[in-house]
């Protein structure tokens, strides 16, 4: 993160030597010969001219290359972004039997994070597809199948209803505890908690 901040701030300051060269070159190029005349003589503008054109093209072009590439890095952020609310919607309306039970899972054990498996379907669905996201840096390797910390995506939590997911609101009957029960995905049991 040090690094980044670094690099940006180098960044930004080539980006504004750039533009002020460009800008000196400019008013240079643009100011009348009469105020560069020294001991009534005109070789000054004349003799550096072609300098200060080729200067000023150059950051100039500099200038316009680093505006778009911002301007296309921001469009492109934007539409990532659009793309990802379109896929995660999407999910949240086509939600198969286990990815509603592994996201009922959070409600039953009552817990934000839960360390999940990426070899899963559900799993790596609800994960691409934006509903999941990974809660910290780090990740745990345990045995051949890569298990991650995941919580929720805040900005899926206000679509997921009790409806949604298919938790009955209200009290559960025995029979209804028992479907829930049985429903519940083996490798996101780690902590029982019963209905």
């Amino acid at each position: 993160m040090k690094r980044l901040f670094q690099r940006l701030t180098e960044q930004q300051g080539i980006t504004t030597t750039m533009m002020w060269m460009c800008f000196s070159c400019a008013v240079l190029l643009v100011m009348p010969s009469s105020l560069f005349s020294l001991n009534n003589s005109d070789l000054l503008p004349n003799t550096y001219a072609p300098y200060l054109w080729i200067l000023a093209l150059l950051t100039g072009s500099y200038l316009l290359t680093r505006v778009l590439t911002s301007s296309f890095s921001r469009l492109t952020e934007y539409y990532e972004s659009q793309h990802l609310l379109a896929r995660r919607n999407k999910m949240i309306r086509q939600l198969d039997f286990e990815e509603k039970a592994l996201l009922r899972e959070f409600i039953i054990q009552r817990k934000t994070v839960l360390a999940l498996p990426l070899t899963e379907p559900a799993v790596s669905n609800l994960l691409a597809s934006g509903v999941l996201a990974p809660a910290f840096e780090t990740q745990e390797i345990k045995g051949s199948s890569r298990i991650i910390k995941l919580s929720i995506a805040i900005d899926a939590r206000e679509q997921l209803t009790h409806k949604v997911i298919g938790l009955p609101t209200g009290k559960l009957t025995e029979a209804e505890a028992e479907v829930l029960k049985a429903a519940r995905p083996q490798y996101a049991r780690n902590n029982y908690i019963s209905l």
